[in-house]
């Protein structure tokens, strides 16, 4: 049967069309992003002496958001189906610095694709913890080391991270493997980490369990458990997690980012003391609380207050410490507001003395005892700006 020249170009064209079709009329968007929080702050005792140091920031960081930039984008695939991808880089305002170790998209990094079967993520993400904690806490966890030193407990970021996620009505369930990258080794310096959650009727609440491991295969655990509740105008927090680690336990694991879970050894400090990460090679224990509430006097003002209780157990060290902190926050738009914050924080037992030491070769419990001080005062006055 032959056919007319025109109609088969018409019929070429038309399959050319329709095969062409779901690229061409994919919905697709690309977003640059970023939070600027700046401060100018004043602190107390950091130096033996007792000094007092006046700087823009603190550790390059406002008290309310790590300043970033970064770009997200996503692609509608068809049959409920979109592919997305987070590149996000932290710097410290007050000097234009990469944050996170200089790297580039030190914050986040990763590509996933959802669907009806939920979000598979890959690369560089939150650790799953982290993401629990921050839920529910009054800052979604804060920036600097005043107000955010559970992160040396949850970890920050995991490299090589796999993570799934999928919602069923209120309920959300996460699981998340980071694939630690030794030849022969299969676990060896691996994380791993799952939860669930609930968001509904104002309220939320979090649960999760997370394990790392080291090239010996000793391992840090956490679990997490977190509530916030929305009642008019406040809106309360409340988050508990336990971690501890093996005697032995790699404090570097193998060269994973600082703050990860596997600097649970590392003092939690505003002081440059991270030399001292040593110190606790035996078997560690922490209990971590934070309380909180936010109060909203109108859609411009509110008032924030937390406190932060941490207690460490080891057979060669024990110690406890407590921060409490206020924030009046001011939005002047949708975009930027104004801020005053002050904090305090407090050390006891074989903490005594963190703040302000100079002391590098710590050895915790007997011998050499740090020659800070007990206690430390942070003032703040912010401006933050999203855009």
């Amino acid at each position: 049967m032959k056919y007319p020249l025109p109609s088969l170009i018409a019929a070429a064209a038309g399959v050319c069309f329709a095969c062409a079709a779901p690229s061409a009329f994919a919905q697709s968007n690309v977003t640059l992003y970023g939070v600027l929080d700046a401060a100018v702050v004043m602190q107390t005792n950091t130096s033996p002496q007792g000094g007092k140091t006046f700087s823009v920031q603190q550790g390059g960081e406002g008290f309310l958001s790590g300043s970033r930039f970064g770009l997200t984008g996503s692609e509608d695939l068809g049959n409920g189906m979109k592919a997305r991808f987070v590149l996000e880089n932290g710097l410290t305002i007050n000097n234009g610095n990469f944050d996170q170790q200089g790297q580039l998209f030190g914050r986040q990094a990763f590509v996933g694709l959802s669907g009806a079967f939920g979000e598979v993520d890959i690369g560089r993400q939150y650790t799953g913890a982290l993401l629990a904690v921050s839920a529910v806490d009054p800052l979604s966890v804060g920036a600097p080391a005043t107000n955010s030193w559970q992160v040396y407990l949850t970890g920050q970021r995991f490299n090589n991270a796999l993570t799934y996620t999928k919602s069923f009505g209120a309920i959300g369930v996460n699981l998340q493997y980071a694939l630690g990258g030794i030849a022969g080794q299969g676990s060896a310096r691996s994380s791993l980490s799952g939860g669930l959650s609930y968001d509904g009727n104002g309220l939320k609440l979090t649960g999760q369990l997370q394990q790392t491991r080291d090239t010996q295969s000793r391992t840090a655990k956490l679990w997490v458990l977190g509530a916030k509740y929305a009642f008019g105008p406040a809106t309360f927090y409340a988050d508990y997690l336990q971690s501890q680690r093996d005697a032995g336990f790699d404090v570097t694991n193998g060269g994973v980012d600082f703050a990860s879970i596997t600097n649970m050894s590392t003092p939690a400090t505003a002081s440059s003391t991270a030399s001292i990460g040593s110190v606790f090679s035996a078997a560690r224990r922490d209990q971590f609380l934070t309380l909180g509430a936010t109060y909203n006097f109108n859609p411009a003002l509110s008032l924030t207050g937390a406190w932060m209780y941490n207690n460490t157990s080891a057979s060669n060290f024990g110690g406890t410490r407590q921060t409490a902190y206020a924030i009046l926050d001011y939005r002047l738009s949708k975009r930027t507001d104004v801020y005053v914050a002050g904090a305090y924080d407090h050390v006891n037992g074989d903490w005594s003395g963190l703040f302000g030491t100079s002391t590098t070769s710590w050895t915790g419990g007997s011998g050499v005892r740090l020659n800070g001080h007990d206690n430390q005062v942070t003032y703040y006055a912010g401006l933050r700006h999203k855009f």
